[in-house]
C-alpha cells in the first residue's frame, strides 16, 4: 500500500509558514528549498538530537543530494542542557560552517531541539532562516508550530524556569514525518498525546469524539493503517494550533488557550520528586484545570477527559504526593503569572475555553489536592 498523501496545514498571519505532515518527508527536505520563495542557501547546519542520528542522516543526505554543503552540531536533549551553553554551541558551529544570513539552520529532533535551534537562528547574525524537522509527536503537534523559541533559566534558589528567555522566530517550514514515531519510546509517544487531547478540548465535541474513536486504534502495532491514523492525528492537531496562532501570533490574547493545563503542568514538571515528562505533567495539569472549570464554570466533562488521558496511557493524578504549598510556590514563577495574581486557562465546555482567568487561591488549592497533592 502506498504512503498516505502529504497533508499541508497553513499557519497564517504575521508568522506565516506551512506545516507538512506525511511519510517520507525526511528524504525530500533538501528538495523543499526549491518550493520556497527564496533559494539562496548554499550551506546548511543541522542541529541534531543525539538520539535521532539515523533520522538526521536521511535529512542530511537529502540536502547533500540537492547540492548543499552541510555541517552538524549534536546536542543532548535534556531540560538541564536547554541553556545558553547549547545556543553558544550552535553559534560556534555556525561560525565554523561559515553560515551567512542567506543560509539555513535545520532542527532535527524533539521540541527541545527546535526551541534551542530556533532561538539560535533568531539571534545569529540577527536572524537566519531555520527549518523544523520534528521527530517526536509532542514536537509535531505543539512545539514546532507557531514560532515560539526559547531556553530555560536557573531561578533564584536553583530551580529551573522553563522557556524564560526566547524569541518569536518561526521556521520557514515544518516537515513532520510520522514514520519517525515508530522509533519513539512509548512514554515519549504518550507524552505527545497529551497535547493532542488538549487541542481536542479546545476545538470542540466533534474533535473529542473523533479522538475517543481513534486512540484505541493508535495503540495497535505499527502498520500502514496506523501510519494513516498518525498522519490524521498530527494534521488535525496542528490545524487547531494553527488557527489559534494565526489569530494571535504573539500570545497577547486568545493564544493563551493553548496553555490549558500548563500552569499546573509546569509546576509538576519542574518538581524533581515527581519525575514527569512534559506531556505527563500537562496531562495531570489538564485534570487540575478541569477541576477548576467544573467548580467555576460548570465544566461537565471531567470524566471523559480522564478516560481519554487513561486510554492514551497518561497519568490523571500525581505519581506520589507532594506538599500543596511546594507546588503553589512553583506556580508563582510561571510566565503566566500577571500582576502578582496567577491566571489560568479554564475549560467551560468542549470548544469553549477561557484564558487568563483569575482563580481564587482556595480553588487552586482544591484542584491540587484533587490530583494528589497533600495538605
Amino acid at each position: 500500500m502506498r504512503n498516505p498523501p502529504i497533508r499541508t496545514v497553513v499557519v497564517g498571519g504575521e508568522f506565516e509558514h506551512d506545516v507538512l505532515v506525511g511519510a517520507g518527508l525526511l528524504d525530500v527536505a533538501g528538495q523543499r528549498l526549491a518550493a520556497w520563495e527564496w533559494n539562496g542557501a548554499t550551506r546548511v547546519l543541522l542541529v541534531v538530537d543525539a538520539n535521532v542520528m539515523a533520522h538526521a542522516d536521511r535529512v542530511e543526505a537529502s540536502f547533500r543530494s540537492s547540492g548543499h554543503a552541510t555541517a552538524r552540531v549534536i546536542l543532548e536533549a535534556s531540560e538541564n542542557r536547554k541553556s545558553m551553553d547549547a545556543v553558544e554551541a550552535i553559534w560556534s558551529a555556525a561560525l565554523s560552517a561559515r553560515l551567512t544570513r542567506h543560509d539555513l539552520i535545520v532542527a532535527v529532533g524533539g521540541g527541545l531541539i527546535g526551541d534551542v535551534a530556533g532561538f539560535a537562528a533568531a539571534t545569529f547574525l540577527r536572524g537566519v532562516r531555520w527549518l523544523a524537522v520534528p521527530t517526536t509527536l509532542l514536537a509535531m503537534v505543539d512545539a514546532s508550530t507557531g514560532g515560539k523559541t526559547g531556553i530555560n533559566l536557573v531561578l533564584p534558589g536553583g530551580d529551573l524556569g522553563k522557556n524564560l528567555a526566547g524569541s518569536f522566530w518561526p521556521p520557514v517550514e515544518v516537515l513532520a514525518d510520522p514514520e519517525t514515531l515508530a522509533t519513539l519510546p512509548s512514554r515519549e509517544f504518550q507524552s505527545g498525546l497529551a497535547e493532542c487531547i488538549k487541542h481536542a478540548i479546545i476545538d470542540g465535541e466533534d474533535h473529542v469524539a473523533w479522538l475517543e474513536r481513534l486512540l484505541p486504534a493508535i495503540a495497535a502495532d505499527v502498520s500502514q493503517e496506523r501510519l494513516v491514523s498518525l498522519t490524521d492525528l498530527v494534521a488535525r492537531s496542528v490545524f487547531v494550533k494553527a488557527k489559534v496562532v494565526t489569530e494571535d501570533p504573539r500570545e497577547r490574547g486568545i493564544r493563551a488557550v493553548l496553555n490549558l493545563g500548563h500552569t499546573f503542568g509546569h509546576a509538576f514538571e519542574t518538581d524533581p520528586r515527581l519525575d514527569l515528562t512534559h506531556g505527563e505533567a500537562v496531562a495531570v495539569g489538564i485534570m487540575a484545570a478541569c477541576q477548576v472549570g467544573e467548580e467555576l464554570r460548570g465544566f461537565a466533562h471531567r470524566n471523559r477527559v480522564r478516560d481519554l488521558l487513561s486510554v492514551a496511557g497518561l497519568p490523571t493524578s500525581l505519581p506520589r504526593s507532594v506538599p500543596v504549598a511546594d507546588i503553589e510556590a512553583r506556580m508563582g514563577f510561571d510566565k503566566k503569572s500577571e500582576g502578582g495574581s496567577l491566571r489560568f486557562v479554564v475549560p467551560c465546555a468542549f470548544g469553549r475555553v477561557e484564558p487568563k482567568v483569575e482563580v481564587p487561591p482556595s480553588v487552586v488549592r482544591g484542584a491540587l489536592l484533587a490530583v494528589g497533592c497533600e495538605a
